[in-house]
């Protein structure tokens, strides 16, 4: 088979795409070495520009490993956010330039599946797959699109934009061949929009190698921190934001968890330290009862070796399960949410990974000291939960295992 996976203005050299794209694409070519494998990338010219670099360097890694990056420039898109917030006027803009391109790349490489990563270059895809009768076009939407903007801010429910992504992200859900869900949620959500998608649920991954408890860093940096042998910490690794992952829903619990009768503090890993502190300034919630430190990705998992559960928050809905879910498990840190975070509650609630917070106006204290003395127990699952279920490798197998079914022209069931 030759497998073209596609992305639209995504930065190539992100942690994200490094670990969702490329090395899974690294890891499908050494389960599989007899298929092709290519990235075709979108990319602003400016950054094409500003980071030549970095992107040969991605160049030479993927040949490494036998796959083929192409790198097509997008002159007419200058700029990133215009992935996020593509309004519709931009929409036959991103067609009439991505289609011809795809088309010409799609016969000249002989391209028998077409895996597209998120919403705005599907339109392309199934043109392409219309043209082409044998191409295989697998949607895997990462998010729900247009909700997802509403949630921003950038559109309204009532705009033509959010009207307009409808009415295309039905399309794409019936016509692709298959739908990749990252957890049951999203099939939910799906199907209130058509009920005829092939829908195969294969979740985010982690690289297990490199996210792994380490308990001569966790004694290091406990020690370097001031912290004692016994204290409980609670960990949040990511961005933060008012849209998703609020800073005043992390205020508000570690004023709710003061009441907690065991030794606690809170460590932040974002991005976003000075809105946090911000924040944290006007809820009162004071400086020694957290830690909120700028890491760059590649050293995530040394501090989360210091953390002994995960937390991940959410005051809106939403149907996510998100990378670090798969972090915490790998970590072997069991997982604490609210019941607003979809995704990962529906794994807690499989894998007894963690627990779920059902009121976070009325924290139900026992439910945390019960889980805390059962720690070391469930941390043991989690990795194991992780492993088997989130790793790298094993997501890829089934990646592999979609296309084999595709291309048997046999149907897909979750």
């Amino acid at each position: 088979m030759n497998i073209a996976y596609l992305i639209w203005l995504e930065d190539l050299y992100s942690p994200i795409l490094k670990g969702q794209v490329i090395e899974l694409l690294k890891d499908l070519k050494k389960i599989s070495p007899q298929n092709k494998y290519f990235l075709f990338a979108f990319q602003p010219i400016y950054t094409i520009i500003l980071y030549y670099h970095k992107l040969q360097n991605i160049d030479k890694d993927l040949k490494n490993n036998d796959v083929n990056l192409i790198i097509i420039p997008t002159l007419i898109f200058p700029r990133r956010t215009w992935f996020f917030s593509a309004k519709w006027y931009i929409v036959p803009l991103i067609f009439l330039y991505s289609f011809p391109i795809l088309l010409f790349l799609n016969f000249v490489k002989k391209i028998d599946i077409l895996h597209c990563r998120s919403y705005p270059i599907m339109s392309s895809a199934i043109m392409v797959k219309k043209i082409k009768k044998n191409l295989k076009v697998v949607f895997d939407p990462r998010s729900p699109f247009p909700e997802e903007n509403i949630t921003a801010g950038r559109w309204a429910k009532n705009s033509f934009s959010y009207k307009l992504w409808k009415i295309l992200e039905k399309q794409y859900l019936e016509e692709s061949n298959a739908v990749i869900a990252i957890a049951n949620t999203y099939v939910k959500h799906f199907e209130r929009v058509t009920l005829n998608s092939n829908f195969i649920i294969i979740p985010n991954n982690v690289d297990t190698k490199k996210f792994m408890p380490n308990k001569k860093l966790r004694e290091y940096f406990r020690k370097k921190m001031g912290m004692r042998d016994d204290e409980i910490i609670f960990v949040y690794s990511g961005s933060l934001g008012n849209h998703w992952n609020n800073p005043k829903i992390y205020a508000k619990i570690i004023i709710k968890l003061r009441k907690l009768n065991m030794k606690h503090r809170f460590l932040f890993l974002t991005s976003g330290v000075k809105e946090l502190k911000k924040i944290f300034n006007q809820y009162n919630v004071y400086p020694n009862e957290y830690f909120a430190i700028y890491v760059d990705f590649d050293n995530i998992p040394k501090y989360l070796s210091i953390a002994d559960f995960g937390l991940n928050l959410m005051e809106k809905q939403d149907i996510r399960m998100s990378i670090k879910t798969c972090e915490y498990l790998a970590m072997g840190l069991p997982i604490i949410v609210n019941s607003n975070v979809l995704g990962a509650k529906e794994i807690i609630k499989k894998y007894d990974v963690g627990l779920v917070l059902e009121d976070l106006e009325n924290i139900n204290l026992r439910e945390i000291e019960n889980i805390i003395q059962k720690r070391d127990q469930i941390s043991l699952k989690c990795r194991k939960v992780a492993f088997y279920n989130f790793s790298t490798t094993e997501v890829a197998k089934q990646y592999l295992k979609t296309y084999k079914n595709l291309k048997g022209g046999n149907c897909i069931f979750r």
